[in-house]
C-alpha cells in the first residue's frame, strides 16, 4: 500500500517541479545593471579587465572589443584616445537599432530608468547613478541623458553613464557609454542633479 502512495507523491512533486520551472518569469531588467556594473569596476582601470581584443586603429583611437556586452545588445567596444599625457578610455554598446522611432525612444527611456538609481559598488561602497532624463525628439534626431555617481570617491568623479538616441540615416541608435569627462562639465549634472 505504501507503495503507491509514495509513487503519488513523488510524480505530484515531480509535476509540480516541472510547472515551476515553466512558469514565465517577469522581465528581469537588472541584467542591464549587472553589465554595467562589470563596466564601471574596470573603469578606474581603464577598462583592463574587459578590453578584449583590438578590432580597429586610427590616427587618434584605438577600438576593442568588450568582454562584456549586454545581452540583446548589438555591439560593445571599448575605445582608447590619444590625449596629451595619458590615454583615455570609453566603453560603448549600441542597445538597438530600428526604422521605428517610438521604438527607439521608448528603449531609450527604459534604459534611463532602469539606470537612474542603480547602486554602484566602488571597492565596498555604494553610490547612486543620478541625473536628468532628457526627453527624446524625433525632430532633433539625437538626445543624450547623463548619470553620474552622487558624493563619489576620487576615482568616481569623472565617471559618466551617457544614455543616446541618434538617428544615423536610416534607422535610430539607441546606446549605453561609459567614459570620463573633465570637470567643466559637471556643473550641467551637478549635485542637485535627478
Amino acid at each position: 500500500m505504501k507503495s503507491p502512495l509514495i509513487m503519488v507523491i513523488a510524480f505530484l512533486l515531480a509535476t509540480t517541479v516541472h510547472a515551476q520551472i515553466k512558469i514565465p518569469l517577469k522581465a528581469n531588467n537588472s541584467g542591464l545593471r549587472n553589465d554595467l556594473q562589470k563596466v564601471v569596476e574596470a573603469y578606474p582601470h581603464q577598462f583592463q579587465e574587459i578590453r578584449g581584443n583590438e578590432v580597429a586603429t586610427n590616427p587618434q583611437s584605438v577600438e576593442y572589443a568588450s568582454l562584456v556586452k549586454p545581452a540583446g545588445a548589438q555591439e560593445a567596444t571599448i575605445i582608447k584616445y590619444s590625449s596629451g599625457t595619458k590615454p583615455v578610455y570609453s566603453w560603448q554598446s549600441v542597445l538597438m537599432t530600428t526604422e521605428d522611432y517610438e521604438e527607439a525612444a521608448k528603449k531609450y527611456k527604459s534604459v534611463f530608468n532602469q539606470l537612474k538609481g542603480m547602486n554602484i559598488t566602488y571597492v565596498v561602497d555604494k553610490y547612486t547613478l543620478r541625473g536628468k532624463y532628457e526627453e527624446a525628439s524625433e525632430e532633433v534626431g539625437f538626445s543624450t541623458s547623463v548619470l553620474t555617481p552622487a558624493y563619489p570617491p576620487a576615482a568616481l568623479k569623472k565617471l559618466k553613464v551617457e544614455v543616446s538616441i541618434q538617428f544615423e540615416f536610416p534607422e535610430w541608435k539607441v546606446s549605453v557609454a561609459v567614459f570620463e569627462k573633465e570637470k567643466e562639465d559637471e556643473d550641467q549634472y551637478g549635485e542637485d542633479a535627478e
